[in-house]
């Protein structure tokens, strides 16, 4: 798994078997969050209400007489909004299936996503990755409306074991490679599987365990069946602890966690909610009597194993979190189980607080364990028991067994409990007989961390589409606009970008204070542009091709680089070795010039410190995750480039700059250069009259050449061009390079450098002098003095990068822009997606250009190392991605239940695209009316340039189409070709040669 930088917490003495509780979330009755859940508890909400209409129209059946057959004692319950709805785009899902898949499994996915959200680990890090999938729900009323509508084909039959289907869609699309499971040990499910989780933590089975748990009442038999047992509660509120106690209330919900052993959570520098200590599941046996009823015997061993595996005493226990459903008999036996072990140990003056989450939100059933978990876990992050409701008389077990338990009739502080030592226990029953506790501890201290970052700051998002990213911007402008602290941007940046997934449509937002990242928020989200806010109007899920193009000399200005010398510490670093290396080959230093401001006059000082400038660039980029796939030189840039490529050493490169630049002074003053807007052919034919004297010394692209040469011989050549009205402009040099008046130096330059020791580069170099990739051995003296002389084959090389791969990233290395017009003015010529960006300008912040820069590679595909740009920052909680939920539920025509509104996203225009030598539009339209049709999809939606798997195609649905296409086309398409990520444009260009005759194409 991708290991996250420790930032600053405390690692001393860390037990390994503990385990840290790190992500969270759920949707509970009258909380569809973990802040909402808080905000229930702590106001002392009762959160049942009348069943709702859409389940079963309770009134039908309704009968207060308990023990009734065919008949449902209450009215009540807990229950969840638009469980119909689903955000089935965002993972993929088509709608075929999303509707026919139980609406648990729905909740499932979606609460496991947000919980591996709050914990801080993108999708990235997961894919691959030894993580465990414990999910478990147990009803499954959603298969049997699916059987009454004779929706009952496989995808329906998959889905009628939501607990182990969830599992597995889970652990298939976090693509993890641990145990995926559901369990099931009826209202003790949830908890089993923590313990389950828990243990293949502590034994290395598993590195990171997502569990969680749902469940979702649509029917009345289970409540007619309760009832009649009379299990039940007739007044509808689960008075847990209470004298009158008569029954539990059935709801919904769904809770997940994501577990790690704490050692590692704690270097990784994870937010930790509490820590799991150790835990016990057992069974009752015959303690009970009967398999269904409560067992003393049971519980209490359940207790002590569970604390002997926490290796703690149970008088040391604070809060315990207990099953407490309101059951009159279940109720004295879990209390008298509590009073008898709680007692050992324990100090006559402290009781342990015991309450129940049932108290505000009802039975959740499968999910129960996992929500009495949550609320524990949130009783010791904020040292504070809620109180538990509907108590109007304790029940008289707390007068029996005095001293070792205390009912949370009212709100309790445990702030003056001392630092680190609170301790909780929860429990969870089922009616099969099994019995769980866990025991939690708090989180381990941290110290504060120290935090610095310059500004200004990138805060980099990410959504699946721009209705979802503009309600993402509209999160994070409200969380920096009012809750975070100004020194905890950095946090929030680093959040953003290193503990968030990064999916296809990307923005980045530049600047240097709250109001500044503010003010691009909200233009995002409101939908204009903003000039602090960088992004791409289209997705594109696929990394570039990253190029770094290495300037030559003519960039170079006073105090070039001290910005980042003074503010950036990789950097100074790498200008430092740099110094280090000049200082050894030529006695001068850099650094001191730069920072000093000593002028920068000849080609013996400007050479070097460009050079210096130019291979600290590259490594400040390569450390913020920005590494080239291909590296180009243009002219004496071609010298940082080989460094950077690993064909040439450090002390190899500061030789050879410093040599040629002191051979260069000897031919001083002899020659100029004028950058001239022609294309080759045009200068060539513009210096006819001055060939010898003047040549063309680089093709920067096909409007833009350099010309070099004797000084008086170039003048006339522009003047001549200046009356045509050719733009041109003098270079800042001291002599003319790539022409007859270098040849002075060259052996000399040769003899110079006899002792150079090139080698494969590990990052291909292509070579401005061959105009082709070079093998490292020819960058030998003899090719520094071709370099010198030859013309600078720019333009080709810009060419011959986009042949490699079209989607490019082209980034300028150098003090100023000078290389990125003409790269633009290249690839007005080329096909593809390519972008240039230079890493300094003059006359701007050189950490403003970085930014910026950076923002551009982040948002055209590249994936920042964001734990480098903000190194010294800590994890805080940001914002998760929004949820576009549309309601899927079968109905008699096989169709999803019609679409709510949700926001418009931008008209789209969908046109068929059709290639060169591609098959025709029909036979592409063809295809999409039958791919729309298997997938219960719009034609509108399809894309057909995008891998069909992307629109939700899984195996079942792609026989489907095949047969479609056989019958319809006379072609058969056999289902791995269909599931080969090929686009319908693609499959159309496949099957137009094999259509019979008179088919479409």
């Amino acid at each position: 798994m991708e290991k996250y930088e420790s930032l600053g917490a405390n690692t001393d003495a860390v037990d390994d078997y503990r385990t840290a509780v790190i992500g969270v979330a759920c949707r509970l009755p009258g909380a569809s969050d973990v802040e909402e859940l808080w905000n229930v508890l702590t106001t002392e909400t009762d959160a049942i209400r009348r069943i709702p209409v859409e389940r079963f129209d309770v009134d039908k059946i309704y009968d207060p007489r308990p023990g009734t057959p065919g008949r449902v004692v209450t009215r009540h319950g807990g229950f969840l909004d638009d469980i119909d709805k689903f955000d089935a785009q965002f993972f993929g899902i088509s709608p075929q299936v999303a509707m026919r898949m139980d609406p648990q499994e729905r909740l499932l996915m979606e609460a496991t996503w947000e919980a591996v959200e709050d914990a801080g680990i993108p999708d990235r890090a997961l894919a691959g990755s030894n993580t465990g999938v414990y999910a478990t729900s147990v009803t499954a009323d959603y298969w049997d409306i699916l059987r009454g509508a004779g929706k009952n084909d496989l995808h329906s039959a998959v889905n009628a074991k939501p607990s182990a289907t969830a599992a597995g869609l889970i652990a298939h699309h976090l693509d993890v490679r641990g145990p995926a499971m559901g369990l099931e040990a009826t209202c003790a499910s949830a908890l089993l599987a923590v313990h389950v989780a828990c243990r293949a933590l502590r034994h290395g089975e598993i590195e990171l365990a997502i569990v969680a748990g749902a469940n979702v009442l649509l029917g009345p038999d289970q409540y007619m069946a309760m009832s009649e047992a009379e299990i039940l509660s007739p007044t509808g509120r689960c008075r847990f602890g209470d004298a009158a106690a008569d029954g539990y209330v059935r709801s919904e919900g769904v809770v997940a966690v994501v577990l790690k052993p704490l050692s590692r959570a704690v270097v990784d520098g994870d937010r930790i909610y509490a820590t799991i200590r150790g835990s016990a599941a057992v069974s009752n046996g015959r303690s009970g009597g009967t398999m269904i009823s409560p067992g003393l015997a049971g519980q209490v061993e359940m207790l002590r194993r569970a604390y002997r595996d926490a290796g703690v005493a149970p008088g040391a226990i604070s809060y315990v979190e207990a099953h407490g459903p309101g059951t009159p008999e279940g109720d004295v036996v879990e209390l008298t189980a509590l009073a008898e072990v709680l007692d050992e140990g324990r100090e006559r003056d402290r009781p342990c607080v015991v309450g129940s989450v049932k108290s505000n939100i009802g039975h959740t059933e499968a999910a129960a364990g996992l929500a009495g978990l949550l609320k524990a876990v949130l009783v010791l992050k904020n040292r504070w028991v809620p109180a538990t409701l509907h108590v109007a008389r304790p029940n008289p077990v707390f007068t029996e067994l005095p001293g070792s338990i205390e009912l949370a009739v009212r709100p309790i502080d445990l702030a003056e409990r001392p630092a680190g030592t609170l301790l909780a226990g929860v429990s969870a029953f089922g009616l099969t007989g099994t019995n769980v506790h866990v025991v939690l501890g708090e989180a381990p201290l941290s110290a504060a961390s120290a935090r610095h970052h310059t500004a200004p700051l990138v805060l980099p998002l990410s959504a699946k589409c721009p209705v979802a990213m503009r309600q993402l911007a509209g999160r994070y402008a409200d969380l920096i606009g009012s809750r975070v602290a100004a020194g905890n941007l950095t946090d929030v940046c680093y959040g953003a970008g290193a503990r968030r997934s990064h999916l296809a449509y990307r923005l980045a937002v530049v600047g240097r204070d709250r109001n500044a990242l503010v003010d691009g928020l909200r233009s995002v989200e409101a939908g204009y542009d903003s000039p602090s806010v960088l992004g791409r109007p289209e997705s594109s899920a696929e990394a570039p091709q990253v190029v770094f193009v290495f300037a030559g000399q003519g960039s170079h200005r006073e105090d070039m680089g001290r910005e980042l010398i003074e503010e950036q510490p990789y950097f100074r670093e790498w200008m430092r070795r740099c110094d280090e290396a000049i200082g050894a080959e030529a006695g001068w230093s850099v650094i001191e010039r730069i920072c000093g401001h000593a002028p920068l006059t000849d080609e013996e000082h400007i050479q070097p410190a460009l050079w210096a400038i130019e291979v600290s660039l590259a490594a400040l980029w390569r450390e913020w995750g920005i590494e080239p796939d291909l590296v180009i030189g243009h002219s004496m840039g071609e010298i940082a480039a080989a460094v950077t490529s690993g064909a040439l050493s450090l002390s190899d490169g500061a030789a050879l700059v410093c040599r040629r630049g002191a051979l260069l002074t000897r031919v001083q003053g002899s020659g100029a250069m004028w950058a001239v807007q022609l294309g080759e052919d045009e200068a060539v034919e513009a210096i006819a009259d001055q060939t010898g004297q003047v040549c063309v010394a680089a093709v920067n692209s096909d409007h833009s050449t350099t010309l070099s040469g004797d000084t008086a011989a170039l003048l006339e050549v522009v003047e001549q061009l200046r009356g045509r009205g050719i733009y041109s402009k003098q270079l800042r040099v001291n002599c003319a390079s790539h022409a007859p008046q270098v040849e002075p130096i060259e052996a000399d330059l040769r003899a110079a450098l006899t002792d150079l020791r090139p080698v494969e580069p590990r990052i291909p170099m292509y070579s401005t002098v061959f105009d082709r990739e070079v093998a490292g051995p020819e960058l030998d003296g003899a090719y520094w003095a071709h370099n010198l002389r030859q013309p600078v084959r720019f333009a080709s090389a810009v060419r011959a990068a986009v042949a490699r791969r079209p989607r490019t990233l082209f980034i300028e290395i150098s003090t100023h822009s000078v290389l990125v017009p003409a790269i633009e003015d290249v690839l007005e010529s080329v096909a593809g997606d390519q972008v240039a960006v230079p890493s300094l300008r003059r006359d701007q912040s050189e950490l403003d250009t970085m930014a910026t820069g950076l923002a551009f590679a982040y948002t055209h595909g590249c994936r920042p190392r964001w734990e480098r740009v903000y190194e010294n920052a800590r994890y805080v909680p940001v914002p998760g991605h929004p949820w576009l939920r549309r309601p899927y539920w079968v109905d008699t025509t096989d169709r999803p239940v019609p679409v709510a509104p949700v926001p418009a996203e931008p008209a789209r225009p969908a046109p068929v695209p059709v290639r060169a030598g591609a098959a025709g539009g029909d036979l592409v339209r063809t295809i999409v009316m039958h791919t729309a049709d298997v997938l219960a999809m719009p034609q509108e939606k399809i894309d057909p340039s995008a891998p069909l798997l992307d629109s939700g195609l899984d195996s079942l649905l792609a026989a489907k189409l095949g047969t479609r296409i056989e019958q319809q086309l006379g072609v058969r398409v056999p289902v791995r070709q269909l599931l080969a990520r090929l686009s319908l444009v693609d499959l159309a260009e496949q099957l137009s040669g094999q259509l019979p005759a008179g088919q479409p194409s």
